[in-house]
């Protein structure tokens, strides 16, 4: 499989304000067309500056759903949260009309809570734009190589929106390794997607496609349809 063209940017404040203005530019064209626009957003500090400067946009928030491509099974106040994340960067900053869904319920464990998060994602099996990143290890969403839950995640043939993940042992999961996730059915079935990855050394995973990361499953699943956007 070939990698489509990356846009390269020279800066990551360009690269953040390319990706706030395609989510922006997504939205509005959906809302030219139908009543509601459905999001999800990736966390993790990186992006977090493009929230903000989304929320600033003239957008119809009261027109929006928000949900997590995934995140760490963890208070929703706790700094590692990415529900606290765009709360913080994108409701609280001017999107406070957005209805948003978090994926992390009051449950212990992720895996006794899919079925009711899966039943309060379905919407977003038709997700109109998805955000993405890239961790170094080729991860995508909560797809860490070898990661208990892995296989369902990236089956093609499952009914569920949301997974839980294991990713015990893996260095780039770090302390918190519990997740929830989407799945591979919600990256193909969205309207549009958008990677954003920074730095050298997710460049060259991310190019090597042969290594037949979870993220190149992304690229394959959607036949490279996944706007691609790298800033050093």
């Amino acid at each position: 499989m070939n990698m489509p063209e990356l846009e390269v940017y020279a800066s990551r404040d360009e690269a953040l304000m390319v990706l706030a203005e395609a989510i922006e530019q997504g939205i509005q064209n959906v809302l030219l067309a139908k009543p509601e626009a459905r999001i999800l957003l990736s966390g993790g500090s990186t992006p977090a500056p493009a929230y903000r400067a989304l929320a600033a946009r003239d957008i119809d928030w009261s027109s929006v759903t928000i949900g997590l491509v995934d995140d760490r099974w963890v208070p929703p106040d706790h700094p590692a949260s990415n529900e606290k994340l765009i709360r913080e960067n994108l409701l609280a900053a001017g999107a406070s009309e957005a209805n948003f869904v978090p994926m992390k319920s009051p449950e212990a464990l992720p895996q006794g809570s899919m079925n009711e998060v899966s039943a309060a994602y379905e919407i977003f099996m038709q997700a109109d734009v998805v955000v993405l990143g890239m961790g170094p290890d080729g991860h995508t969403a909560s797809w860490f190589p070898r990661a208990k839950g892995l296989d369902g995640a990236l089956s093609e043939s499952t009914t569920q929106p949301v997974v839980a993940i294991d990713a015990s042992g893996s260095p780039v999961a770090g302390d918190y390794p519990l997740r929830a996730t989407v799945t591979l059915p919600v990256i193909k079935n969205a309207k549009q997607v958008i990677l954003l990855i920074t730095g050298e050394e997710k460049r060259e995973v991310w190019q090597n496609a042969e290594a037949g990361l979870p993220i190149h499953q992304a690229y394959k699943v959607r036949k490279n349809d996944i706007r691609s956007i790298w800033a050093p």
